[in-house]
């Protein structure tokens, strides 16, 4: 067990965490009918749930924001300030950096009927984008496939719809399923929204691929939803950052194609290799826990990069492929591996 702490002891680089940046409280939004849905509960269920992150997003309030702010200081758990938008083009996740930005864009809206059902934004959501963009923050369509989402409520492909898509603000879509093929993006078999997509790359001057964000999120009205979708299973979206934090959420919405997956896109099982301890050879004392993502070997010739690969590949390959592996004489005396074949799984050592 002393080579598996010391392989864990070993920097691994960015990580996927857990998100939730969808949830509601009773008493800030009108549809909240569970009285222990509390910001403070909010905040336990969430590290009970390993949530890493967490927005809570009222429907055009943000009383919440700050309770669960001050319960969540000296817990694992982030908090992003947030508030869901109803506008009459659909509904807005707003994202800021801190709590007295929230409440200096809260205090630019103009909103109606507050606690009610008939609560809205009469900004337009280019509008509230705009508010949005001038204090640093960023936003998602919310549901964008169900009802009162922006792709419900705005079709075809006006120029209107293009400008709130090709905001800078908007980073991402949320869906309410992950098999929606909603996506503004070449895998989109809706030829408007394909071209919206490519339209917002040429606007923005983005990446080829650059583009929205597709995240899921629970949109709890309940505890017992809070960090699970909408059928209930324990699967919201994780984003891979090196340490948690909004600027870290901005960077991987940004980079959606290597730094955000939706859980029930991820195998449920994935064999690893985490790490590698060599003793004696050229690399003696060498000990490297490896990401459960993509691993890049990078020096000089002649400083151990092929050493490395072969060592690993010397301990995980069978049969013929193991008599394929290179010999020289710079090999250690000892090699330990320590692999896993599923996340359940206990490590084993080689």
């Amino acid at each position: 067990m002393q080579i598996l702490e010391t392989i864990l002891e070993q920097p691994v680089g960015a990580t996927f965490v857990r998100a939730d940046l969808h949830v509601h409280c009773y008493g800030g939004s009108h549809d909240v009918t569970d009285p222990a849905m509390t910001p403070e509960a909010v905040v336990a269920t969430a590290v009970k749930e390993k949530l890493t992150l967490i927005a809570i997003a009222d429907h055009n309030e943000i009383s919440s924001v700050e309770r669960a702010l001050a319960v969540a200081v000296g817990t694992p758990l982030i908090v992003i300030p947030a508030i869901e938008l109803s506008t009459l083009q659909g509904h807005l996740l707003c994202y800021f950096k801190s709590l007295q930005l929230l409440r200096r864009f809260h205090g630019q809206l103009s909103l109606l009927d507050s606690g009610l059902s008939t609560s809205r934004c009469q900004q337009s959501m280019l509008e509230c984008l705009n508010l949005v963009q001038a204090l640093g923050g960023f936003c998602l369509l919310a549901h964008v496939d169900a009802p009162s989402g922006f792709e419900q409520e705005v079709t075809g492909a006006s120029p209107h719809k293009a400008d709130v898509l090709c905001h800078p603000a908007l980073l991402g879509m949320e869906l309410k399923n992950a098999s929606s093929v909603i996506a503004y993006s070449a895998s989109d078999p809706e030829p408007n929204r394909t071209r919206l997509g490519e339209e917002r790359i040429k606007r923005l001057q983005l990446g080829s691929k650059q583009y929205l964000a597709r995240v899921l999120n629970s949109d709890a009205h309940s505890l017992t939803a809070l960090g699970r979708n909408a059928e209930s299973a324990r699967k919201v979206t994780r984003y891979k950052m090196d340490d948690p934090s909004f600027d870290a959420l901005r960077i991987a919405l940004e980079d959606a194609d290597a730094r955000v997956r939706i859980e029930d896109l991820v195998p449920s099982s994935i064999p690893r290799v985490m790490g590698v301890n060599i003793d004696g050879g050229f690399l003696s004392g060498q000990t490297i826990q490896f990401s459960p993502n993509l691993n890049c070997i990078i020096g000089g010739r002649g400083t151990g990069k092929s050493t490395t690969f072969e060592a690993v590949r010397c301990l995980i390959a069978d049969g013929e492929e193991r008599n394929q592996v290179v010999d020289s004489e710079v090999w250690p005396e000892e090699l330990y591996l320590v692999c896993m074949r599923s996340i359940s799984d206990a490590p084993q050592f080689r």
